[in-house]
């Protein structure tokens, strides 16, 4: 990467994005953090990080956001059943405004059928004939904390998710952001696809072992079904189209489909991927 390329980092509050923005920021890249909150992204970001309000359904946004940029690490809104309608228009717009290199944050498995919105997402991509890549990370670590896990380790001291006893490759965000960053700042992975996960594959029980170690109190695993973890999100005001996006996440992993270890990870960053163990303990305190 040549040092005047600008990138431009989409869902800059999120778990991925901010640690791409500081990151990029960290290795002296000139960066723009695109939000839909643009006031929360001032108190997360250093005066150098320009902050700009991108919202995908406010075509009047996408001008001030994306004709500055060279590259753009584009992430979807998350557990949204929409993604193609919102992401299709912005992405058009920056292949219009000669953005040069287009990062597509998606998810693991979603190339095995092609009428997921995600997977629509990178056909689109692929077919616009600009450079990209596209990450398709695992399930986070984060949403043991600060995501939807840790809500109901707080409320209910357990962790009620309908998950069987079938394996799950988890994946440090700040490993996907490194590797974002790899993407972003050289020419290596153009046209590139790589699936992100960490380096063991965990139960949700012995996960949850591993959390209840580092907080030093017990905090059980307990399988529910689709409909009690329906209810479960509902009582929290998840909407309804984000619960069937997330009844489909957990559905694929009792398929197996998100037990396998992938060394893309590896390859990229020349190290092992963080384990769980050590996330646990950087996190204890959060479930004590």
């Amino acid at each position: 990467m040549t040092v005047t390329e600008k990138i431009l980092v989409t869902g800059a509050t999120g778990k991925v994005g901010r640690e791409v923005v500081r990151k990029l920021a960290e290795a002296g890249v000139e960066v723009k953090a695109a939000t839909r909150t643009p006031d929360m992204a001032r108190k997360l970001f250093d005066d150098g990080v320009e902050v700009v309000e991108l919202n995908y359904d406010w075509a009047s946004t996408y001008d001030g956001a994306v004709t500055w940029a060279d590259r753009v690490f584009l992430m979807p809104p998350p557990f949204s059943p929409d993604a193609y309608e919102s992401l299709v228009p912005f992405l058009d717009w920056a292949v219009a405004a000669k953005v040069r290199h287009v990062v597509l944050l998606s998810a693991m498995m979603v190339e095995q059928k092609d009428h997921l919105h995600l997977r629509k997402v990178e056909l689109h991509l692929e077919s616009r004939g600009i450079e990209h890549t596209i990450l398709r990370p695992n399930l986070y670590m984060q949403n043991f904390h600060p995501g939807f896990i840790s809500e109901q380790i707080r409320e209910d001291g357990r962790i009620r998710l309908p998950a069987g006893e079938e394996r799950v490759s988890l994946v440090d965000v700040r490993d996907v952001a490194s590797v974002a960053v790899r993407a972003l700042t050289s020419e290596e992975h153009f046209g590139k696809a790589y699936t992100l996960t960490g380096e063991e594959s965990l139960t949700m029980g012995e996960a949850a072992a591993a959390v209840s170690k580092a907080a030093g109190r017990r905090i059980p695993y307990e399988p529910v079904s689709d409909p009690e973890f329906k209810r479960i999100l509902e009582a929290r005001d998840w909407r309804p189209e984000e619960i069937e996006v997330m009844l489909g996440l957990f559905g694929s992993i009792r398929r197996w489909w998100r037990a396998p270890i992938y060394p893309d990870l590896d390859r990229i960053l020349d190290r092992a991927p963080r384990f769980f163990s050590d996330f646990c303990e950087e996190n204890a305190d959060a479930w004590r």
